[in-house]
């Protein structure tokens, strides 16, 4: 078996802070999945992460609190007005109350994200999040998943109490989307000046990307300082032109995930490593960050995707530990130890 020593070059570079370049990212992308080369980039950066954060992880989760026909019309989301079974749907105060409980209770989530459509009330979202920040620990960040923003509405969101936003500029936008990609790069610009943390991934992959845009991607998160970085697979949602299109591997996922997480030492403060869906290939890859989630979301038909996709945070708990972790990061940066007699604890 013979070994391409010039990855193990960029690898021993990685292990001494010296972030790859875009075309060492792009020999590392070339890599096929089940190589050598490629379970030494994806246990590489599996190594790195964990000794950046003190082998510590975090737990994200998401409420989408209103759902209803989108004109976004994205091809790849269950929620597109051309190919979704929802109707209009909103959250009352009450739901958004206990199910920020439910996730935050216990302070060991890093942020809860309130979700809602790309067009979407501004009244609507900020009640929404007045009440998550209300019901949330003081320590736990809230973030954002909304449409393009200006930056006087995000202000204001600042003001009413987010700290985050959660935007992408997502692969084939413009393509598999009726949105432009200069106004989604111009909504998380918006974000930054008005002084909210921007959290990133690159999404959704399919087996159509190919390096170059992926790379475009991983490339600006590192130009927005990112507080979260990470990589999605695109799910097949039935319904939709990709429900039969097939999707990458977990295998595959991993090892661009491994690659981000690399590229990410470009950046001063270095970010958490979101794996998406999560799973135990991605978190000894690189990945350190999962999401619980509930209510609607874009990749499940289910109306609550609690009892669907979406894992609890129990659940997301004994996932990281079973993945070797020995930590949780919160959102105001102090650690517990995650032991199976803390998450017992923390589940009654």
């Amino acid at each position: 078996m013979k070994f391409d020593h010039k990855v193990l070059d960029i690898l021993s570079k990685a292990a001494e802070d010296v972030a790859p370049t875009r075309e060492e990212c792009k020999r590392l992308l070339a890599l096929g999945e089940a190589t050598p080369e490629a379970f030494a980039v994806r246990a590489a950066a599996g190594a790195i992460v964990r000794g950046k954060n003190e082998n510590a992880a975090y737990i994200y989760g998401q409420i989408g609190v209103e759902v209803e026909p989108c004109e976004a019309n994205c091809s790849f989301c269950a929620f597109s007005k051309d190919y979704t079974g929802f109707g209009r749907v909103r959250m009352d105060d009450a739901s958004i109350a206990q199910r920020t409980h439910e996730f935050t209770d216990g302070g060991d989530m890093f942020g809860l994200c309130v979700m809602t459509m790309h067009k979407y009330d501004k009244d609507f979202f900020l009640h929404a999040v007045d009440i998550a920040r209300a019901n949330a620990p003081s320590g736990t960040r809230i973030v954002s998943n909304i449409g393009d923003t200006d930056y006087e509405a995000f202000a204001e969101m600042k003001a009413a109490g987010l700290d985050s936003v959660y935007h992408v500029c997502r692969l084939g936008e413009g393509k598999y989307t009726k949105l432009d990609p200069k106004d989604r790069i111009r909504t998380m610009e918006n974000a930054k000046k008005a002084g909210l943390d921007l959290l990133d991934t690159l999404e959704p992959i399919g087996p159509e990307h190919g390096a170059d845009e992926l790379l475009d991607n991983i490339f600006r998160t590192i130009e927005m300082e990112c507080l979260v970085a990470g990589a999605m697979k695109r799910t097949p949602v039935p319904g939709t032109p990709f429900e039969n299109t097939g999707s990458i591997t977990d295998l595959r996922l991993a090892q661009i995930l491994a690659i981000v997480a690399l590229a990410m030492l470009h950046l001063k403060r270095y970010p958490a490593i979101l794996i998406h869906e999560p799973g135990p290939m991605g978190l000894v890859s690189g990945g350190n960050l999962i999401s619980a989630e509930t209510g609607v979301n874009p990749r499940d038909t289910a109306a609550d995707t609690a009892a669907g996709r979406g894992l609890d945070v129990d659940a997301c708990r004994r996932m990281l530990h079973e993945a070797g972790f020995t930590a949780l990061c919160r959102g105001d940066d102090t650690k517990v130890a995650l032991t199976p007699e803390y998450i017992e604890a923390a589940r009654r």
